[in-house]
């Protein structure tokens, strides 16, 4: 997994829960390491995405637009992973199939008929 989307998942699922614990059990990964990652980008934007209270997380409005675009982000790379399915010939296209009447009449449709 490349780091960003790493982040990306991280980020999202803090957004989401409100805590850094309660992300690190939906996500299996340890609360520092969530916190860890969190705090590199903070860094990084030199701003904060969440205000940290007693009671929990809350978004800042920098918290708020970068939650945005990775929702965005995520329904474009799911749109995209569909497009290279198609691309692959796994999900789309149309079979034509030309014959003449006999052979569409004794083959086509007996083979149909049995499931092939």
């Amino acid at each position: 997994m490349f780091a960003f989307s790493r982040f990306l998942l991280y980020f999202t699922e803090v957004a989401r829960q409100g805590s850094f614990r309660k992300a690190s059990e939906a996500l299996h990964v340890s609360a520092s390491s969530i916190d860890r990652q969190i705090l590199r980008v903070e860094q990084e934007l030199a701003m904060p995405l969440f205000e940290r209270h007693p009671t929990g997380l809350r978004l800042t409005a920098a918290g708020e637009l970068l939650l945005h675009a990775a929702n965005n982000w995520k329904k474009d790379f799911t749109r995209v992973c569909e497009q290279l399915d198609d691309l692959r010939g796994l999900r789309r296209g149309h079979v034509r199939i030309a014959t003449i009447d006999a052979i569409n009449r004794h083959f086509f449709f007996d083979d149909a008929q049995r499931g092939a």
